[in-house]
């Protein structure tokens, strides 16, 4: 059983019971702290005819849109456990390929959002998100087979207006990892054994991992723009686009055990909590001699990397889009 203690109050916090009506609004309210990968369309989206084949008005409780897959998503929030999942996904679908051209209508020209033409948008396939407090293993096991069609979400509420949610499958954290390791698997496939970066190779003699990850980083970037490559006596220098990098390898034998140190002056690595350091002082000046960048950024592991070239990437086209 899943309990919060208060360390202000100095007591465990009591589970409360609110309405779907509340939960509806608490989530909706605060859409983009719970739910960032979707594009809210309507909280209580309401067409005439029936959702449900066995009664029931015509009413989503939230209907949202994936921009990552290109389909229209169904919230479904019910307060205790239900154990008609496969129903209930059955007539969702139905309704919105019975309503598909309305609901697209209403989502673009009376809520004003912003969707892809409609040619565009998958009409016979739909993503539906199923919040409540518990599911049976068998509504697991269905929602972990529906090929991320079906996600399950369980909720707790506490007092104090604290709201526990639970993604039981395909939580979204979990699919960038994935995503990011499909990134790294056709890096690799790119990557050949030809020393054709000889004198990286030669800086970084005896720090296997530090090539690796090195080399990863320049394939990565060259895939987007050109990359220039300068070794010096005690760094590496990168130069892509407006950016330039200062890199040096660790081989795992500092503190921080990072393979790769990459200098930049890109702020959003601030993002990147416990992972870089800032070298500007008190006084302004910069600790260290490695290059003029300002911040250290420690890269241990191939997700450190990908998480880094993620920053890396917005950044630069962040600056084509104000050029």
């Amino acid at each position: 059983m899943i309990k919060i203690y208060s360390t202000e109050k100095r007591t465990f916090l009591k589970r409360i019971n609110k309405s779907e009506t509340e939960l509806n609004r608490f989530l909706s309210e605060n859409w983009n702290n719970f739910f960032p990968q979707f594009k809210l369309i309507k909280s209580e989206f309401t067409l005439s005819g029936k959702v449900r084949n066995k009664g029931g008005s015509g009413r989503i409780d939230i209907l949202a849109f994936n921009p990552k897959t290109n389909k229209f998503v169904v919230f479904e929030l019910k307060r205790y456990l239900d154990k008609n999942i496969r129903n209930q996904v059955s007539d969702y679908k139905d309704f919105v390929e019975d309503n598909f051209p309305r609901i697209y209508l209403l989502s673009t020209q009376k809520f004003g959002i912003e969707l892809p033409k409609y040619e565009n948008i998958s009409e016979d396939s739909i993503e539906v998100v199923m919040i409540a407090k518990s599911f049976t293993p068998n509504d697991i096991d269905k929602a972990q087979k529906s090929k991320n069609e079906i996600t399950l979400i369980k909720y707790l509420w506490f007092e104090n207006e604290l709201l526990l949610i639970d993604y039981l499958n395909n939580d979204p954290e979990d699919l960038i990892k994935e995503e990011n390791a499909e990134k790294i698997k056709k890096i690799k496939s790119i990557i050949d054994n030809k020393p054709e970066l000889a004198d990286v190779e030669a800086f970084l003699f005896g720090k296997d991992e530090a090539k690796r990850l090195f080399r990863i980083f320049y394939e990565y970037l060259k895939k987007i723009d050109e990359v220039f490559i300068t070794v010096q006596a005690t760094k590496i220098k990168v130069s892509f686009g407006k950016q330039n990098f200062s890199v040096i390898g660790y081989a795992g034998k500092t503190g921080r055990k990072s393979h790769l140190v990459i200098n930049t002056n890109i702020d959003e690595v601030t993002s990147l909590e416990g992972k870089y350091d800032d070298r500007v002082r008190a006084n302004g000046k910069k600790k260290g001699s490695l290059g003029i960048e300002r911040y250290e950024v420690f890269i241990t592991t191939e997700e450190d990397l990908m998480e880094f070239l993620n920053i890396i990437e917005n950044d630069y086209y962040k600056g084509k889009v104000h050029n």
